[in-house]
C-alpha cells in the first residue's frame, strides 16, 4: 500500500520520480494552485450568496521509459468540482459540476520537434490514448494540463433550464 501525498506542486520535476513507481496524490482547493483554478472558473460571478466552490483531484504519477517514447511521465487524474457560473442570458450564478478522468503523457521537449508529434494532441502510452504534453527543462506543468482540460469541458455560457432566474435584467 502506497502513501497518499497531499502536496503536489503546479510544475513537477520529472527526475523526482522513480521508474515504474506510482505516486498517489489527493489535493483540493486548500492547495493554492487548485484554488486559483476555482477562482478563475468563478471570476465572472457577481458577488452573491452561494456555496463555496470545491475541487478535489486524485492523481497518480509515474515515470516510464520505452524505446518509442523514451523517458516520459504519465499523469492520471480524477477531478471532481462544484462551482457556479453565470447564466449566459441573465447572469444568475448557476451550479455546475465536473467529473473528469484525465490522462496525459509528458514527453521530453526534444521530441516536440519530431515530425510524428508536429500535428497530434494525443499519444498511445501506458496502454491507452492520452493527451500529449511535453516537459521543458525537466519540469512537467501539471497545472496547465489540468487547466486546459477543465476549460475544454466547461460550458462557457450555461443557461437557466427554463425561465431565467434573474428577472431584474428583463
Amino acid at each position: 500500500m502506497s502513501k497518499i501525498n497531499t502536496l503536489l506542486e503546479p510544475s513537477i520535476l520529472v527526475n523526482k520520480y522513480s521508474f515504474d513507481i506510482i505516486e498517489d496524490y489527493e489535493i483540493n482547493q486548500t492547495t493554492g494552485w487548485v484554488n486559483d483554478l476555482l477562482v478563475e472558473l468563478e471570476e465572472d460571478n457577481d458577488d452573491g450568496e452561494f456555496p463555496k466552490a470545491l475541487m478535489q483531484i486524485k492523481a497518480q504519477i509515474t515515470r516510464k521509459t520505452n524505446h518509442f517514447l523514451k523517458d516520459h511521465l504519465i499523469v492520471k487524474c480524477q477531478l471532481e468540482a462544484k462551482f457556479h457560473m453565470p447564466c449566459g442570458r441573465c447572469l444568475y450564478p448557476l451550479p455546475q459540476e465536473l467529473n473528469l478522468n484525465l490522462s496525459a503523457a509528458f514527453l521530453h521537449e526534444s521530441m516536440e520537434k519530431m515530425p510524428e508529434y508536429a500535428e497530434v494532441t494525443t499519444v498511445f502510452a501506458d496502454g491507452q490514448e492520452m493527451e500529449l504534453y511535453f516537459y521543458h527543462k525537466g519540469l512537467a506543468d501539471i497545472k496547465e494540463f489540468i487547466h486546459e482540460q477543465i476549460f475544454i469541458e466547461v460550458d462557457p455560457f450555461p443557461r437557466c433550464d427554463t425561465q431565467c432566474k434573474n428577472p431584474v435584467l428583463f
